[in-house]
C-alpha cells in the first residue's frame, strides 16, 4: 500500500491512511485480533475509541475495508487508482504528478 499512500492521503486524511497501512501490513501475514482502544492508541489516537470508528467507517466508505461481521473487518493489500472525483480533492501539483505517472 505504501506506493499510493501519497495520493491517498488528502484524500481519506491521515488517521485513515496510517490505520489503512497498519491494518494491511498486518493483514499479509494472516489474522490478526486487535483490541479496539489498544489499535486507537497505536495510531496516535490515545485510546479515543470514537475517533477509530470514525476512521474504520471512513476507510469502508472508500472501499479501503469492509465490514464482514460487527466485529471483523477484512481490509484491502493494495489501494485502487483514483477515480477523477478523487482526483480532483489532490492538490494541483500532486494532481499533475499522479496524472503524469498514470499516463506513461
Amino acid at each position: 500500500m505504501h506506493k499510493r499512500q501519497k495520493w491517498w492521503l488528502p484524500v481519506i486524511g491521515p488517521t485513515a491512511t496510517a490505520l489503512a497501512f497498519l491494518l494491511a501490513r498486518h493483514a499479509q501475514h494472516g489474522e490478526r485480533s486487535w483490541d479496539t482502544s489498544e489499535l486507537a492508541r497505536t495510531i496516535g489516537l490515545a485510546g479515543n475509541r470514537t475517533k477509530l470508528w470514525a476512521s474504520l467507517d471512513r476507510l469502508s466508505d472508500f472501499h479501503v475495508v469492509h465490514f464482514a461481521a460487527t466485529d471483523v473487518v477484512t481490509v484491502r493489500l493494495w489501494l485502487p487508482a483514483l477515480t477523477a472525483r478523487q482526483l480532483a480533492v489532490l492538490p494541483d501539483d500532486l494532481a499533475e504528478a499522479y496524472r503524469s505517472l498514470t499516463t506513461v
